[in-house]
């Protein structure tokens, strides 16, 4: 029997510092480093044997970095970055080797790359609940993954596994605190095997105050940033007799949060963007609204708002908006495996569910409520001289002094903000069959997916309308004369907007792979081949996109199928060393544009997305296997690559973005992964990855002279929350305290991301360019104690710091378009806590 007690403490981001050791990666007692092993193909194999980029994170990094989400990922593998959700604390735009997922959660776009818990597929991020999984390990698959994972994969894949519950007693508590006032708590108990079957119960809560201090609301809990989630989960595991055994989990998770600041950044002046020309073709330019001069006029209800309104790049640890961003998740799911090894085979089925609601309130203009001149057709003329207002034959000469008289009315508005309430559920079914054998691995398997969500989301906004533009281009040569006249120039337009949508999608496929040791698996050779057929299914009812309910519902239903394969080849060059080359195609599914209204009464498409990729790689364990060095490039050819712009609704006061197929885009990369145990003290890991990204056709634009097709705007692509190059270095340390085993462990690493836009269309983003995101350069660090003798048992302290010198980076940003303004979101400040901890 084992009792197991800890204390830990997550960082202001989520992470936690669990009590297991952890100071470095494994090693054995000759120093030299741990074999890893993985699943990535779907069969159990040495990390340094699988023909494709696998970074792996074992259990003791998980716990020494605390990672309990996937936005802690961040600079662990190459190629890969993670930026906070805006709109709800458990959402990430996850990109690998340059592929998004997309930048808030509709049901009409599907992900680009997979995310996994304990082999079920998760079909939006804002619904996992990985924070209260008891993580063993984490695998991340860069490149495509069509074949043994599917659909939805064509950046790859992230696949956390978590631990099976002990049949041994097992007890263990987590607790710590940090700046921002952050709390956390976990305690896990295993009882141990009775009458057969083994369980795990966990809880889970965090909360931390907001970053940023909202002058508006008094509860520094409610401020922006601010986060309080407790979570739960149960998981009970039998053996079957043999070599089979079931398990089931449940987890709930509630998370309340006050989403990041959305801070303005950048506003228009309302000057005129004249269309650029392509191949000839005039094409047409976003006409973005005076939101500057107009800002300038406006009266804040609070005098404290006037000063924080200006738009700025510097973060401000202040803010003073007049709608508190709020979000409410809940997610749930239950997750079923049963297997069984056989003499011939092994067998194994996977079955899942999940629900996730989401309620969210969200301010997206950074300012706080003012008052303003307001436009209206009845007002138009209201404090105009009768000497003018006599050539306006609508108006009886009676009225005329009246008109003359009376002001232009004032109207209490903000900018923009929405509202929105999301339902999710989802239902997937797996079953795998397989063998390993001293020629051959093989593996077949079946999988179905069904899920519906729909989307309630009320939009508020205020359009910024020169009315100059409308005495100049309407009343011929009096218009001077009411521009000299006019006594309020810049007037709100107020725009009430809902989309209400429900979507659903099914997808079934079968798939097989088999790797081949010509002359047994010492022969250094392996060819591998997969393929998989996919069928999918997408439908969408659409019963209002505007400010009116559709008279006849948008309804939309398309089927697709694909047919994706990989062939690799591995070849050990000696024992240490193994070269390996990889072709593999993968695919994303297409479906509706739930936001674009563009032809009224027709649900607009877009169609599936296509990626080969071609790979050469790498694997070495030198110097005794203590150095372990791989290297990796790619070129990924993708056809119809989906992405999300904004476009222009011809609807003032209104933002949309769309989904469009971008035609044909290459990514070229390389990438290097490096650990190295330098001594019995020191080990140093590393990574680094660069990505060219080339788009060849990009069909968009609106054309000038209606009717002409789309044209080739290639030359104004910017790839999309994409890091061109990535680094991450970090030394561990660790100093024997006590011939007992107490002992020093220490941490410090760098990460570098290069900065990212966050559209991918300049003609459509005016904005683009100048919201481009900082390059970051973070400092993390930790030093603790561990091992400490207590009687039964050992403690531990630990200090952690992320962000230690404090940058303030902004790391995503929203390009409003023809609404005349942009802004963005900065990433946190500067974290830091303590732990302590014990275990029996």
């Amino acid at each position: 029997m084992k009792l197991l007690v800890s204390v830990s403490a997550l960082s202001l981001g989520g992470a936690a510092f669990a009590a297991d050791d952890a100071a470095q990666e494994a090693t054995n007692d000759q120093g030299q480093l741990e074999q890893i092993v993985v699943t990535a193909q779907k069969v159990s194999q040495n990390l340094q044997d699988v023909p494709l980029a696998v970074s792996a994170i074992s259990a003791e990094k998980v716990n020494q970095l605390g990672i309990r989400d996937a936005k802690d990922l961040t600079g662990l593998a190459p190629n890969v970055t993670i930026v906070q959700g805006t709109t709800n604390a458990n959402a990430a735009v996850i990109s690998i080797r340059g592929i998004p997922t997309p930048a808030t959660e509709t049901f009409g776009l599907d992900t680009a790359n997979g995310l996994y818990i304990d082999g079920v597929f998760i079909a939006r991020s804002g619904g996992s609940a990985i924070d209260v999984t008891d993580i063993e390990r984490i695998e991340v698959l860069r490149g495509p993954q069509g074949t043994l994972f599917g659909r939805n994969t064509t950046g790859g894949g992230i696949a956390f596994i978590s631990r099976a519950p002990s049949k041994e007693f097992r007890l263990a508590a987590e607790g710590g605190y940090g700046n921002f006032n952050a709390f956390n708590g976990r305690i896990t108990l295993d009882p141990g095997e009775f009458a057969g079957i083994s369980t795990s119960f966990t809880y889970s809560h965090r909360q931390r105050n907001g970053t940023v201090d909202n002058l508006n609301e008094p509860d520094d809990s409610r401020d922006p940033g601010a986060i309080n989630t407790d979570s739960f989960r149960v998981a009970a595991k039998a053996d079957l007799g043999g070599t089979g055994s079931i398990q089931y989990i449940f987890d709930w998770s509630r998370t309340d949060s006050s989403p990041i600041n959305f801070q303005l950044t950048n506003t228009a002046s309302g000057a005129a963007n004249p269309p650029v020309t392509i191949g000839g073709v005039p094409v047409r330019t976003t006409q973005q609204a005076p939101v500057a001069p107009f800002l300038a006029g406006v009266n804040f209800l609070d005098p404290r708002c006037a000063a924080l309104a200006a738009p700025t790049r510097v973060w401000r640890q202040q803010v003073c908006n007049d709608i508190n961003s709020r979000s409410t998740d809940k997610s749930w799911g239950h997750n079923l495996q049963v297997q069984n090894d056989f003499d011939a085979f092994h067998i194994k089925s996977t079955t899942g569910y999940r629900q996730w609601n989401n309620d969210s309130v969200t301010d997206l203009d950074g300012i706080g409520a003012f008052t303003a001149k307001a436009f209206s057709n009845a007002s138009l003329f209201n404090g105009m001289p009768t000497g003018l207002l006599q050539f306006i034959p609508s108006i009886p000469e009676a009225f005329r002094p009246f008109i003359a008289a009376s002001p232009v009315p004032n109207v209490q508005q903000n900018l923009f903000d929405t509202n929105n309430k999301r339902r999710h559920k989802q239902f997937s079914q797996e079953v795998e069959i397989g063998n390993e054998t001293d020629t051959l691995d093989w593996v077949v398997g079946g999988f179905y997916f069904w899920e519906k969500g729909s989307e309630d989301n009320p939009q508020n906004s205020g359009f910024v309308l020169d009315t100059n533009t409308i005495f100049t281009g309407n009343f011929g040569p009096l218009g001077p004369g009411f521009v000299a006249a006019n006594p309020a120039r810049y007037r709100l337009v107020q725009t009430q907007s809902v989309l209400r949508y429900t979507a659903s999608a099914e997808s079934t496929a079968v798939y097989g792979q088999a790797t081949f040791y010509p002359g047994g698996r010492d022969s250094g050779l392996r060819l591998t081949a997969g393929g998989r057929y996919t069928w999918d299914t997408k439908s969408m009812i659409r019963v209002q996109n505007g400010a009116a309910p559709l008279a006849t519902p948008e309804q939309g239903r398309a089927k697709y199928s694909r047919f994706t394969w990989n062939l690799m080849v591995g070849y050990d060059v000696s024992d240490d060393v193994n070269v390996y080359g990889r072709i593999a195609t993968g695919y994303r599914s297409g479906g509706f544009n739930a936001q674009d209204p563009a032809v009224a009464g027709v649900l607009p498409s877009f169609r599936p997305e296509n990626v080969t990729s071609y790979e050469l790689g790498l694997k070495s364990e030198l110097f005794d296997r203590r150095l372990r060095f791989n290297l990796a490039g790619y070129h990924n050819v993708y056809n119809d690559l989906a992405l999300a712009v904004p476009v222009t609704t011809g609807q003032p006061g209104t933002f949309a973005t769309a989904v469009t197929n971008a035609g044909k885009v290459t990514y070229t990369g390389v990438e290097a992964e490096l650990l190295a145990v330098l001594s019995d003290n020191f080990t140093l890991e590393g990574n680094i990855g660069y990505v060219d990204i080339k788009f060849k056709e990009f069909l968009a634009g609106n054309p000038v002279a209606l009717g002409q097709p789309l044209v080739n705007t290639a030359e104004f692509a910017t790839p999309g929350y994409t890091s061109p190059l990535t680094a991450n270095v970090a030394m561990n340390a660790q100093f024997p305290l006590s011939d007992n085993g107490m002992r020093l462990t220490s941490r410090v690493s760098f990460a570098y991301e290069d900065g990212k836009y966050s559209f991918s269309n300049t003609l459509a983003s005016p904005l683009n360019e100048v919201l481009r995101g900082e390059n970051r350069n973070i400092v993390d660090a930790q030093v603790a104690i561990d091992r400490i003798p207590l009687a039964g048992g050992e403690g531990f302290i630990r200090a952690w710091v992320k962000n230690l010198t404090d940058e303030n980076n902004l790391v995503r940003a929203i390009d409003f378009g023809q609404l005349g303004y942009g802004g963005g979101y900065f990433a946190d400040p500067r974290t830091y806590g303590l732990t302590v901890g014990v275990k029996f």
